[in-house]
């Protein structure tokens, strides 16, 4: 088993116990998508990833924790050409939207294919875009990654169990590196930028007092 799917050599950031797997999907205050498109369809490159999420309140034994977190309900990893991204994003956008909570916020980062994708989209009613911006500020990709360790470490990702996508971002999430020795990083680009939207920055706006989906907005930093 190891010889067919090796630990990376740098030693892995998460293992499969970070990752909660629920037999019922929580109550969602709100539901959003993030996107990391690919420069090219070559298979040796990186995909263009869409990950959908929901942001819950933890519940234990009945009681209501006060710890937000993130159930990663669903995600697609495709190979196309630039041309088609469009097309993609709203095939996945429609199945996202026969959810009972319907995506409000679609964050995208704004590199190469990426900005096209953004600029095709903004005209879009209904659906929020936000421009996922690295800098130098942001830090590196090691960093942003580090950045996450402790939040997935704390069980704050949770999947429904048996899930479609369970095993593929599980173990996308387990070949990620301190040192980026990992081939590929797409999934964990777009975990990581739920994680900062919705746990970090707490740039989502939802009605905390009761689980009713309103509209939602971005507080600019």
């Amino acid at each position: 088993q190891h010889q067919q799917d090796p630990q990376p050599a740098g030693g892995g950031l998460f293992t499969p116990e970070d990752f909660p797997l629920l037999a019922e999907e929580p109550e969602y205050y709100i539901t959003f998508i993030t996107a990391d498109t690919a420069e090219t369809s070559k298979s040796y490159n990186d995909a263009t990833v869409f990950s959908f999420w929901g942001l819950y309140k933890i519940v234990e034994y009945g009681q209501e924790t006060g710890q937000m977190a993130l159930h990663w309900l669903d995600c697609v990893e495709i190979r196309v050409e630039p041309k088609d991204l469009h097309s993609e994003f709203l095939d996945f956008y429609s199945e996202c939207m026969l959810h009972p909570v319907k995506p409000l916020v679609a964050a995208i980062e704004k590199k190469s294919t990426g900005v096209t994708l953004v600029s095709t989209l903004q005209q879009m009613r209904g659906l929020q875009i936000r421009e996922v911006k690295r800098t130098k500020a942001s830090g590196s990709k090691t960093e942003r990654f580090l950045e996450m360790q402790p939040i997935i470490a704390s069980k704050l990702v949770s999947f429904t169990k048996d899930a479609r996508h369970v095993d593929r971002c599980i173990g996308h999430m387990l070949k990620i590196t301190a040192n980026d020795t990992h081939r590929h990083d797409d999934v964990a680009d777009t975990c990581y930028d739920a994680i900062k939207i919705a746990l970090i920055d707490k740039t989502l706006t939802y009605n905390m007092q009761q689980n009713t989906h309103i509209p939602a907005t971005i507080m600019q930093q």
